[in-house]
């Protein structure tokens, strides 16, 4: 029964996410007057390059931390002390708010990204919050793939694979590649785009409110555009300017929210 729904849901997701496709597609201003009652082609512009910085901060982030993750996962499994290591060091992390941790990534930086032009400022930017977005994500996704490579390896496969003479790197390698941790591989990506789409909205939106559009770091993003935006809410403004971001942020959210969904109800069955 449950199969049935899976094309749905597909397409839901498909449909939700749709919004950071359409960014990179020329795209009528006369369609974003519509939508916002007004003829803005600042705000029109604004809005189309902030989808297109998150779809590349999503990509690039996705890319950096799922190769990390398995990686990791795969090493803390084959080696105990590693692991250990690993789940001391992740603790850490997780301790720390991880708005906070994007902060502390900039720090180090922050005078050099106040020296440089707007283009270079802005890709030096990127590459710090890939940086401090993958740390954050990490801690859940080395989990979600180790432990279920932990569970396969120690109760199914060991001793029958070991009875061939594999190595347990070899066996590990193996595991890694199979439907099992395919499908939990693709819960955690889901997992990391929903991180890093709440930390990239939330830090612009920190950003905007400290540092005003002439401040440091250049990070465009959806969040940085509603705050820009949020005096619109007030008596005399335009709400559309606000809510039109938001509800296409929530959209997007949604459709890594039924990803994550779509992977759970799988392993359940």
């Amino acid at each position: 029964m449950k199969n049935r729904f899976e094309p749905a849901r597909y397409v839901a997701i498909a449909l939700l996410i749709s919004p950071l496709a359409i960014s990179w597609a020329h795209i009528d201003y006369s369609i974003i007057y519509a939508l916002i009652g007004e003829r803005e082609l600042a705000y029109s512009r604004a809005i189309i390059e902030s989808f297109r910085e998150l779809s590349v901060t999503l990509a690039a982030t996705l890319i950096v931390a799922m190769f990390l993750s398995i990686t990791l996962a795969y090493l803390s499994v084959l080696s105990m002390k590693l692991g250990r290591s690993l789940k001391s060091f992740f603790s850490m992390v997780e301790s720390i708010p991880s708005i906070l941790v994007a902060l502390f990534f900039y720090a180090p930086v922050s005078g050099y990204l106040a020296r440089h032009g707007s283009e270079t400022s802005e890709i030096a930017s990127l590459a710090v919050f890939i940086g401090a977005a993958t740390i954050t994500a990490l801690p859940e996704a080395v989990r979600g793939i180790a432990i279920p490579l932990t569970d396969l390896y120690y109760r199914k496969y060991s001793i029958s694979f070991r009875s061939y003479g594999f190595t347990k790197g070899r066996i590990l390698a193996i595991l890694t590649g199979s439907r099992a941790i395919r499908g939990s591989i693709a819960r955690v990506a889901a997992g990391v785009l929903m991180k890093t789409l709440v930390l990239d909205c939330s830090f612009g939106f920190i950003i905007q409110l400290g540092f005003g559009s002439y401040g440091t770091p250049a990070h465009v993003s959806p969040g940085s555009l509603i705050a820009a935006n949020r005096d619109a809410l007030f008596e005399g403004g335009n709400p559309s300017l606000f809510w039109l971001p938001s509800i296409v942020l929530i959209a997007i959210t949604a459709s890594f929210m039924l990803a994550i969904m779509d992977r759970h109800t799988k392993e359940s069955v």
